[in-house]
């Protein structure tokens, strides 16, 4: 293997910013392999204030090692004095690495001119200033290779670094440019994005971290960048800690705005599209300005495309009125497996639930009325259709406005394209449904497929078609089981779809089934619902999109397992009869608008009480807790799998259980659950977790050490209840148990205790129910009104939860004492005994 030298060229380079951390690292290993080095270096700290001749301590330090470097104080903003000092001493300048910094960090709000200014100055005018002297050189000499220093808080953003992040960003943008316009002369220019130790980062990051963030570590890949051998050009690469990677910048698919190059754009109809505008699952790399310009073009086209087709096909709308109460969406629901024996379901079956809501994928129906009742797939294929030889193929829905629970909606379908699969036709009906109000609330398409109706010449695929996405190449993260009736599709097709196929076991026989399957659109409802249980806590108004081909019918009674993957707000699945282990629906994905794993479907951790705890802690001091300042999600792992997770949003001063894709994250943890209790009961010290990998960490590293002394102290006292301090303990941790799993039940005695718990007659601990918002507490809130208090000794409260005291003889004697609405503990003493498990 050949090594990387610099003195065949005689190689002079200029390094910014030399005297300390990662520019001396630089100078030290360019000189070491040959090089000439200009060692530039003010002196000053990161604030870029005070003088000293660290210039000259590098440069001694290279002369000691036999290498050649001469030091330069001048400023970046005096770029061309620091290139003349290498022409007056070398004659030449090959290199330019761009490396002086400094930091004015300042919330935005506090921000001044001068704070942003300095750091445009050194950062981007410095590079500026510099790399504009060396040019000329550079193009004259064909041959030259700059080096610009961007940051994470550029690519990324930081709190308190609006001016730094601007400046970094910007470098990027610079850099590409000059590698455009260098390329013919032989200059290239690329970005590193370093995260090293260094003046500007000490009494920043942890003492631990700190110190495996070697600038030596990261040299070697800014050193290649700069040889001749290296044809690199127009990078982006992030480095740290004997790691590289390329950074690029990506565009999504994208969306139309208008349906055709005549069209205009509205607000409600980018309102429409925004899930397809911001969906970053098929983005793509452009390498040029003209590349992207190109695709853009494409785009032109077939807005164009989509005009000329419209003309030619004569496009025809078919539209109907759809008219529904509640009595439709509950009997829906009840079609597709809704039970009132399931946590959260009454709000699908009684009309009179305060929330009553439909389950999303009811609103499929009125677009499938005009499929199956009008003529529209036979005028397609200008021909008879027979109901036999129909088959339900894919579907899709795409929830767009709040679904209403009764009045008479309007719908509008059309042929969107007619597929040629020579054994049948595929016909793609897409439809959008509009409430009494005239807002478009569902858009859905499906896929009807004729049988014998292909053979006609047509084309095989269409890109109007909505793709169905195969789950990720691993083994599920959950799966779940559903009992499907064996009156499933008797109950199902009172919905809409009266198809005898599904009723009359001799219609079913002419359709090539021995028995009545059941509807493709019940065993998507069914899945979808119990997907809607798990990843989104039962609240059917979470669910944004779904998608799923029919693959094999499922026959009424037979059991459904769903195999789901996480990944962000998309949850994939695929549904299989147990009884066959045949698919029946595959390439699923269903779109939330948030994930919230549901607690009482999950596994129960360790760690679950230490997140409650915390919970409870920022309810009583939220100002302690949004002194942080920041949003963590932790990724809670059970045998290396994500079991949980839970974001933490310090600034709002809210948990919840899942992760919540509309909050920006700041920092990731993934921590295994026995980890993250050893940590917080103090028996792992977090930055030795951190160094043995056993706590991973991404994004804003700096906010956990605001974190860990609240998580550690909340930890404790986490810790100290699930031991059993005191029996009573367990009462109240129940109880907001049940509070969570019934919410409703918890709310409806309206009221605020305050739980004083004696030991020896002395107070040892306090426990506030507020359970007008189904909240329990450690200790008062101050900002909670007190509606009773009651004073009793922890055995006699025991006593009382397990039915061996009576509360109102416990009162009597004097072991219970009650101040304030002493009525309302008649509504509460129920709930205490029915929550003690001892």
């Amino acid at each position: 293997m050949s090594t990387i030298r610099f003195d065949g060229r005689d190689t002079v380079a200029v390094i910014t910013g030399a005297g300390s951390g990662l520019g001396r690292e630089y100078a030290l290993l360019f000189a070491q392999r040959g090089a000439k080095v200009i060692v530039n270096d003010l002196g000053g700290n990161f604030h870029g204030e005070g003088r000293s001749k660290q210039a000259d301590v590098v440069v001694a330090e290279i002369k000691a090692l036999g290498g050649q470097a001469a030091p330069d104080y001048n400023s970046v903003t005096d770029g061309e004095k620091i290139v003349q000092t290498a022409i007056d001493t070398y004659g030449r300048i090959d290199i330019l690495v761009n490396n002086a910094g400094i930091l004015r960090d300042k919330s935005f709000a506090n921000m001044s001119d001068d704070e942003w200014n300095s750091i445009y100055d050194v950062h981007l005018k410095g590079a500026y200033k510099t790399t504009r002297a060396a040019w000329p050189y550079f193009r004259k000499q064909k041959y030259g290779r700059i080096i610009m220093t961007s940051s994470n808080s550029g690519v990324y953003g930081n709190f308190g670094q609006a001016n730094y992040s601007a400046a970094k960003l910007g470098l990027v943008g610079f850099a590409n440019t000059l590698a455009i316009e260098g390329a013919k002369y032989n200059i290239h220019c690329n970005v590193i994005v370093p995260t090293a130790a260094s003046r500007m980062t000490e009494g920043i990051l942890p003492e631990v971290f700190f110190k495996e963030l070697k600038p030596k570590l990261i040299t070697p890949v800014v050193v290649y960048l700069c040889s001749e051998e290296c044809e690199t050009n127009q990078a982006i690469i992030e480095s740290a800690a004997g790691w590289a990677t390329k950074l690029h910048i990506v565009r999504g698919k994208g969306a139309f705005l208008r349906a055709s190059i005549d069209s205009d754009v509205s607000p409600e109809y980018v309102r429409d599209v925004w899930s397809k505008v911001i969906d970053m699952s098929e983005a793509e790399r452009f390498d040029s300005n003209a590349e992207a310009t190109g695709h853009l073009s494409n785009v032109l086209e077939q807005l164009q495309q989509q005009k000329t087709e419209s003309k030619s096909l004569s496009v025809k709308k078919y539209c109907d009125s759809f008219t529904f109460n509640y009595k439709d969406l509950i009997l829906y629901a009840l079609g597709v497996g809704a039970s009132v024996r399931v946590n959260g379901d009454l709000k699908y079956l009684y009309e009179n639930y305060q929330g009553f809501s439909p389950l999303p994928t009811f609103f499929i129906q009125p677009g499938l009325m005009i499929t199956l009742t009008s003529d529209i797939v036979g005028s397609a294929l200008k021909k008879e259709v027979d109901l036999s030889q129909v088959f339900h193929g894919e579907q899709y829905l795409e929830v767009l406005h709040t679904l209403p629970t009764e009045g008479t909606l309007k719908t509008e379908a059309y042929i969107a394209d007619i597929l040629d699969k020579r054994s049948g036709a595929v016909v793609i009906v897409n439809a959008e449904t509009f409430d009494s109000s005239g807002n478009l609330i569902v858009r859905t398409q499906s896929s009807v497929f004729i049988v014998g109706a292909g053979g006609f010449g047509g084309k095989k695929d269409s890109e109007k078609l909505i793709s169905t996405v195969m789950p990720p190449n691993r083994a599920p993260d959950s799966s779940f089981e559903v009992k499907t009736s064996v009156n499933s599709a008797a109950l199902f097709r009172l919905s809409g779809d009266l198809n005898p196929m599904h009723i009359d076991p001799g219609f079913s026989i002419i359709a090539g089934h021995k028995i009545p399957i059941m509807h493709g659109l019940c065993t998507m409802g069914i899945s979808v619902k119990a997907i809607i249980e798990k990843y989104a806590g039962n609240q059917a108004e979470s669910l944004r999109a779904v998608k799923a081909r029919f693959s094999k019918p499922v026959i009424p009674g037979q059991t459904l397992n769903i195999q789901t993957w996480h990944i962000g707000n998309r949850i994939h699945f695929k549904t299989t009869v147990v009884e066959t282990g045949q698919d029946v629906l595959v390439g699923g994905y269903v779109d939330l608008k948030d994930v919230s794993l549901n607690r009482t479907a999950g596994k129960k951790l360790q760690s679950d009480l230490v997140f409650q705890t915390i919970q409870q802690k920022i309810d009583e001091n939220p100002k302690k807790a949004k002194a942080v300042n920041g949003v963590f999600l932790y990724k809670i792992l059970d045998n290396g799998t994500v079991a949980k997770s839970w974001t933490l949003d310090l600034k709002n001063g809210k948990i919840y259980e899942g992760h919540v894709e509309r909050i920006k994250i700041d920092t990731t943890l993934s921590i295994e659950d026995s980890v993250l209790m050893e940590i917080v009961q103090g028996k792992l010290n977090p930055q030795a977790a951190f160094m043995k990998g056993k706590l991973k960490i991404t994004g804003n590293i700096m906010l956990t050490q605001k974190l860990i002394p609240l998580l550690k102290e909340e930890g404790v006292k986490a810790n100290k209840t699930s031991a059993g301090k005191l029996q009573s303990d367990a009462i109240f941790n129940g109880i907001q148990d049940k509070i969570d799993a019934n919410p409703d039940k918890a709310k409806s005695v309206n009221g605020v205790f305050l739980y004083k718990i004696l030991k020896d007659g002395k107070i040892v601990k306090e426990w506030t129910l507020d359970l007008k918002n189904g909240k329990v507490f450690t200790k008062k809130p101050e900002s909670i009104k007190i509606d009773t208090t009651l004073t009793v000794e922890d055995q006699d409260l025991v006593d009382i939860a397990t039915n061996k005291l009576n509360p109102q003889s416990a009162f009597m004697k004097g072991k219970l004492k009650i101040t304030g609405n002493i009525m309302l503990t008649q509504k509460l003493v129920p709930l205490l005994k029915n929550e003690a498990k001892l």
